[in-house]
């Protein structure tokens, strides 16, 4: 019996520079970044993430998402959001969608993230703050209202 092509393949995020098997990923999107993933033989992807690894001084950029996703999702409030908004997609990509439009509110200025001078056991250290709440509230809006439309969503800036 020979081997299906998920078998034989790997998926890689050009983005993260990353390979995933086929069921760590959703519709074929990155689980780190939702961008698209190519498929690619194993051995090429194992090179390919070695290659990256020593091209790179760090993922600071990844491990910054995550840590924006954790503050935001603390005490479960990521889920709170999602029953509340009940959008038609699956929660990792609906949080990853609301972790970039915090990103682009912190960059716009419209959001802050407060974080201890030095790492804390406290979790109340990492905290959320919005200077535009109103704003926020739109924004998740139109996530939920395109993921009924089959539309993406378009930013309010």
């Amino acid at each position: 019996m020979s081997a299906t092509p998920a078998e034989k393949t790997y998926l890689w995020c050009d983005t993260c520079r990353r390979s995933f098997a086929h069921g760590d990923t959703d519709d074929g999107l990155c689980p780190v970044c939702q961008s698209p993933t190519r498929p690619m033989g194993k051995m090429s992807a194992i090179l390919r993430g070695l290659m990256s690894n020593e091209l790179v001084a760090s993922d600071l950029k990844t491990k910054h998402r995550q840590l924006i996703r954790l503050i935001w999702t603390a005490n479960g409030m990521g889920e709170q959001y999602f029953r509340v908004l009940t959008p038609e997609m699956p929660y990792s990509k609906f949080e990853a969608n609301v972790t970039e439009l915090l990103c682009e509110g912190a960059a716009a200025g419209w959001v802050r993230f407060i974080l201890p001078p030095a790492p804390s056991v406290r979790e109340s250290d990492y905290r959320i703050e919005f200077v535009d709440e109103d704003r926020f509230v739109r924004e998740l809006e139109a996530i939920a209202a395109a993921s009924k439309t089959g539309k993406k969503a378009r930013s309010l800036h």
